[in-house]
């Protein structure tokens, strides 16, 4: 078999017709990434019925944008089925229907960051050849290489599709979960494109602070470490080679190493790990923690440093556009490019400030944020997944955070004191660690504690929530079966041969939490397109969706019903997933004009 070259209209018209409703892969060759700076030159289409390929500049007008409407008919399977619906967005013909080819797969074996090459050879068994891929498709007249490449793309992306149905005819259930993936892939292609504004100089100001802490630890750690132990103290190999010199063998034994070097890992979790095991204080325990906290620190000048600030100055409207990476966190959850959006910290105390990067976010003129973030909502459907009646109380109705901080006080605090907010923000590295599968080595690292005390913790909190406590053995047995474990939105996850217990205790509470986040983002966008198609809200974008909050950018008469249609779309996301859950305090935020001033409005 081989491709059809389609340069007419005609021959154009006749293969779509052939097409229909039906399904076809897609692949388009472009001559830049972004519509705003260049064009469409192929498209390469396949289905059991046709393999042709379309050179747009050989047809009546020579572009792409004339004939987009064209492929309103059929539903077009892509990889990365963003970039190709970008093309159909830019060329004012949003209606085309493009779904995404690794959805399927994701939906059955959890998340991946696979390139299409990687996936046929996983999948398919088949290499790949990159050859034409960087080739000039600008050129007036493309090599019969280029244009067999082209072709091959969209036949493997039809194959793929092809084997990853006939997987999930075997498991119907998986379908739900394609089905909500590629939901999102049209409000996650709108918040790109409104992206988020950057208060450069208050963000200037920040990075300047951090960098000034940063300073305060190198001089902490020069006091117990000198230049001719360590020289350079961002090295991780001289750190590996300095505690290998002075520690004893008994010790370091204990001390994870890195899988390719086997150098002592110097990681902020490990190195609080290994500080708890020390004792939690003396010499030793206090350089570890400080080497902790500057790497904490240079991780945020790395990620939220200068590097936004660049990003935003080379922009034309000042915004950062991250891409939103649908599932490609094994647990299904979004991952972020360019930048990270999803690493953006919560507002918090950091190293003995309080640090906001989310008050560098702000509004256009004449535009307000809304933004509502879910609450607490991994605790909350850890205890609907497990059933356990005391944690969901806990959550909606008491203070979780509180019953914990009580325990570890030895009396009932105040979170309303200095004292007792202190302890309950304490008390939350316990029942987040429990939901990480962390066991007592890794909590005492997070809380700065003993081991023995954080095991005590940990069996406080399995006697009070057992079933929440239980769902880890509960998964494990699942994926002993098969190596599969089935997730609340039908998917699975697969774990292999040999599933290890935090995965089993992580993966479910995550996945949930990504799928109450797609109902809600899949109900919010349809309910702004419906009020775009009557003529209101024409200002209201969505413009970010950040661990567990959704962000939209709207004039300022429409925010407060923006604000309104959020909460009523979180709650019936939420209630997509959980039906008939209490939804008391599942959301909060508000209105301003940055994202961390939001006023907490009654909605």
């Amino acid at each position: 078999m081989t491709y059809q070259m389609i340069t007419t209209e005609e021959g154009l018209n006749d293969l779509l017709d052939q097409i229909g409703t039906g399904h076809a892969a897609l692949d388009f060759e472009t001559t830049g990434l972004r519509p705003q700076e260049s064009e469409v030159r192929l498209a390469q289409i396949c289905n059991d019925d046709v393999w042709a390929v379309v050179d747009f500049w050989a047809l009546e007008g020579g572009s792409f944008a004339p004939y987009a409407e064209w492929f309103e008919d059929a539903t077009w399977i892509a990889f990365n089925a963003g970039f190709e619906y970008q093309w159909f967005d830019a060329a004012d013909a949003p209606d085309v229907k493009v779904i995404e080819v690794a959805h399927a797969r994701r939906a059955r074996m959890g998340g991946d960051q696979m390139s299409l090459a990687l996936m046929l050879k996983a999948d398919l068994g088949y290499e790949m050849s990159k050859e034409q891929q960087v080739s000039n498709w600008a050129a007036p007249d493309l090599t019969a290489e280029q244009l067999q490449y082209a072709a091959d793309d969209a036949l493997q992306t039809w194959e793929l599709w092809q084997h990853w149905q006939a997987k999930l005819d075997e498991h119907p259930s998986a379908r739900q979960a394609q089905a909500m993936l590629d939901d999102l892939i049209v409000p996650v292609h709108e918040m790109r494109e409104t992206g988020l504004l950057l208060d450069q100089a208050r963000h200037r100001d920040l990075v300047a602070l951090w960098a000034s802490k940063k300073v305060a630890y190198e001089g902490a750690i020069r006091a117990l470490v000198g230049e001719d132990e360590v020289a350079n103290l961002q090295s991780r190999k001289q750190w590996s080679d300095y505690f290998g010199q002075i520690l004893p063998d008994e010790y370091l034994a204990h001390w994870p190493r890195t899988e390719k070097s086997g150098q002592l890992e110097i990681k902020t979790a490990t190195l609080k790990e290994m500080a708890a095991l020390a004792g939690g204080e003396g010499p030793l325990a206090e350089v570890l923690f400080h080497i902790a906290d500057l790497t904490t620190i240079n991780q945020y000048l790395s990620n939220f440093g200068d590097k936004l600030i660049t990003m935003a100055q080379n922009a034309s409207d000042g915004r950062l556009h991250p891409s939103y990476n649908i599932a490609r966190a094994v647990t299904g959850r979004f991952s972020s490019s360019s930048p990270n959006a999803q690493q953006f910290p919560r507002d918090r105390e950091l190293l003995g400030d309080f640090t906001s990067v989310r008050l560098s976010f702000i509004a256009p003129p004449k535009k307000h944020l809304v933004s509502l973030d879910y609450s607490g909502i991994e605790l909350k459907v850890l205890a609907l997944l497990s059933e356990d009646d005391q944690l969901l109380y806990d959550c909606v109705h008491g203070d979780l955070h509180s019953e914990v901080g009580s325990y570890m006080a030895g009396y009932k605090i105040d979170k309303k004191t200095p004292e007792g907010y202190e302890i309950r923000a304490k008390a939350k590295g316990v029942s987040f660690g429990i939901i990480y599968g962390s066991g007592a080595m890794g909590l005492s690292g997070t809380l700065r504690t003993s081991i023995t005390r954080a095991q005590e913790l940990i069996d406080f909190w399995a006697d009070r929530y057992p079933r929440a406590f239980n769902l880890r053995n509960t998964m494990m047995n699942h994926a002993l079966e098969d190596g599969f474990l089935p997730m609340i939105d039908g998917g699975t996850i697969y774990l292999g041969k040999k599933p290890q217990l935090p995965k089993c205790a992580n993966y479910p509470v995550q996945r949930a939490a990504l799928s109450v986040m797609a109902r809600a983002i899949i109900r919010h966008r349809a309910r702004l397109e419906a009020a775009a198609d009557r003529g209101q809200h024409m200002g209201t974008r969505m413009a970010a969706t950040i661990h567990d909050a959704l962000i939209d950018e709207a004039f300022i008469d429409d925010a407060p019903e923006a604000l309104r249609w959020m909460k009523d779309d979180m709650v019936q996301g939420y209630l997509d997933i959980f039906p008939g859950a209490p939804t008391d305090a599942l959301v909060e935020g508000g209105i301003g004009r940055s994202w961390g001033e939001l006023e907490d409005e009654e909605v």
